[in-house]
């Protein structure tokens, strides 16, 4: 069924409609996760149709419509988002092909990121310069099987200077043949309605659903914010600013903030809305419980449906039993399926969180990438030449003189001002560049500014660990000093998980065992169970490994073929490992830092 017929059916009874975006999850475990949510969410949340990403390039394709396929088989319509940029023609046509056999009729059609360099972007089609040429080239082959979404930007493309441009380029994708139009997000109402007020004087005449982000936590709204230019209106920054280290309250407002902008929009006639879930439930289950939408004794019928499985006697939905049993490596290929409604990601504290989370790793929507513009990095980092001058770059962003470095482009968190001494040696005394890491924590209050999270009146406990780029000998040198440590002790203190870009989990280097989980930071808070907001263990240490090298190699290609700096990176990506190591005493707040900086 096309999105158009879904919207016409609604216009009928003036009834409001919505839609839910989702991503493919970074580990296995989190798809088959996200499946059972995603089966509850349709089934108890009601969305017209549920949108499925897909990463610039096409990085995510089969994972996309291995999702896109699996959704629609639990019973609702899919809309497939597909970028044009750095895409090759064969494999857009295939993926095209792919959605008509399964029955999907609904694409987002976006132009994807700037190019960044003549050499990354030989494979993609001169065609495709804008979202619009997409519209058209599936428009001519295609004709009219498929409903056809565009993005809107009610504020403004990030990337464009004449924002009056970006009224014309949408109409412009109404003339090649879209239909409807998904808008980025916002938080201002009052430019929403003058925006499309000014387009439907101009011309515009499909329909338009504004992008309704639920705020999860204050860190990734202020990235995904920073990241769009949107404009924040200073009374949410009012709100935001006195609980931004609450995490609960900071989501409460998050879905206070939802509901208030849908009122608005409604009052002014708005019936359709698109939700950016980022592949979590209960910010939209209240948001729309809050609206009246859906009924509040749904919640409790969900619950008794939900928060068990065979375990618990509760029978399983035959779909998801299909999906689950699907071929070994495809999207059902899990070991279990656990997610219930109060699950692992309520607080998604950390770099890693909990990798069976469906929202693990990517809680800005944003995906893999430098975050900054091509011309923004390469003012901030120069051209590097040897190994020193990447040092030196993170010693500076250390000290505070450099804003950004590849892996991160916020501030350093205030708990880092405790073991920076440490972390400038490392980077500066070994070359070893670090990408995360965390004091040892005894017991703060979890309203504490600097370590706090969660719910008023608990406490929040964390190991130290750090993770870095080093050489495969100094892999081999810590690894040695930690079967030292526990032969010595007879304990073991120290663990540590490290790859390289080609290896896979199994050849891992580690000194845990196989199903070994290390809990890092955890919380204990008043009548609830132990909170674990940080994991690391072998899923997911492999999938932030994955996205850490793939960051060097989009610094990598800011610089044209044949450069020192070029190859450079290009060396460093092939001979460097990245290693997580971990100390297990967190009253030990120098037993991590003694280890490695002690020769």
């Amino acid at each position: 069924m096309k999105v158009t017929d879904i919207i016409a059916s609604r216009s009928d009874d003036d009834a409001p409609y919505y839609t839910f975006e989702i991503f493919p999850p970074k580990t296995a475990q989190g798809t088959a996760n996200l499946l059972a949510r995603l089966d509850r969410m349709i089934h108890t949340l009601h969305p017209s149709w549920v949108h499925v990403t897909w990463s610039a390039g096409g990085t995510t394709s089969e994972k996309s419509l291995d999702l896109a396929k699996a959704a629609k088989d639990l019973g609702v319509e899919v809309c497939v988002h597909l970028t044009c940029t750095n895409m090759q023609t064969a494999k857009l046509d295939e993926t095209l092909d792919t959605l008509k056999q399964f029955g999907i009729q609904n694409v987002l059609a976006l132009r994807g990121d700037a190019p960044r360099g003549e050499e990354y972007w030989v494979a993609s089609d001169k065609r495709f310069q804008h979202g619009s040429d997409l519209v058209k080239y599936i428009r001519e082959r295609h004709g009219d099987y498929f409903c056809i979404g565009v993005a809107g930007y009610p504020e403004g493309h990030c990337d464009s200077s004449d924002k009056t441009s970006d009224t014309k380029y949408l109409l412009d994708k109404q003339d090649a043949g879209a239909d409807f139009v998904v808008t980025q997000l916002f938080c201002d109402t009052k430019a929403f309605g003058k925006w499309l007020d000014e387009a439907q004087e101009k011309g515009l005449r499909i329909p338009v659903l504004p992008g309704i982000m639920p705020i999860q936590t204050f860190q990734g709204f202020s990235r995904i914010t920073h990241m769009c230019r949107t404009f924040i209106p200073d009374e949410v920054i009012q709100r935001l600013e006195p609980i931004k280290g609450d995490d609960l309250a900071v989501k409460d407002y998050g879905v206070e903030l939802a509901v208030d902008m849908i009122q608005e929009l409604w009052q002014e006639g708005v019936r359709g809305f698109h939700f950016c879930t980022l592949n979590l439930e209960k910010s939209v289950q209240r948001i729309l419980e809050n609206l009246d939408w859906i009924a509040p004794t749904e919640r409790k019928s969900r619950k008794r449906a939900t928060n068990g499985d065979a375990a618990n006697g509760q029978a399983e939905d035959p779909r998801l039993s299909a999906l689950r049993s699907s071929s070994a490596g495809g999207i059902g290929d899990s070991r279990r399926m656990t997610d219930s409604p109060a699950s692992w990601d309520e607080f998604p504290n950390g770099r890693f969180g909990d990798a069976r989370s469906p929202a693990y790793g990517d809680l800005d929507g944003w995906g893999v990438s430098l975050k900054l513009t091509p011309s923004e990095a390469l003012q901030k980092w120069g051209a590097p030449s040897c190994p020193a001058d990447i040092s030196q770059l993170f010693v500076r962003y250390l000290e505070g003189s450099l804003k950004a470095v590849p892996w991160s482009d916020e501030p350093l968190r205030s708990e880092t001002s405790d073991i920076l001494p440490y972390l400038v040696r490392l980077n500066k005394e070994k070359d070893w560049w670090t990408v995360g890491s965390q004091p040892a924590v005894d017991g703060a209050p979890s309203e504490d500014d600097t370590y706090g999270f969660g719910p008023a009146g608990g406490y929040v406990f964390q190991k130290a660990f750090v993770e870095f780029f080093c050489s495969y000998d100094d892999v081999m040198r810590i690894q040695e000093k930690a079967e030292k440590v526990e032969r010595e002790t007879r304990k073991r203190k120290i663990t540590f998980y490290a790859g390289n870009v080609e290896s896979e989990s199994k050849s891992l280097i580690t000194n845990m065992q196989a199903g070994d989980a290390n809990a890092v930071t955890w919380g204990i808070f008043p009548g609830k169970e132990i909170v674990t907001t940080t994991l690391i263990e072998e899923m997911s240490f492999t999938a932030w490994k994955e996205e850490a090298f793939s960051i060097w190699t989009e610094w990598e290609h800011l610089y044209p073929l044949k450069t020192v700096t070029r190859d450079l990176l290009s060396s460093l990506v092939k001979d460097r490992w990245l290693i997580s190591v971990v100390h297990h005493d967190f009253k030990d707040a120098k037993g991590l830092w003694d280890f490695l900086l002690d020769e």
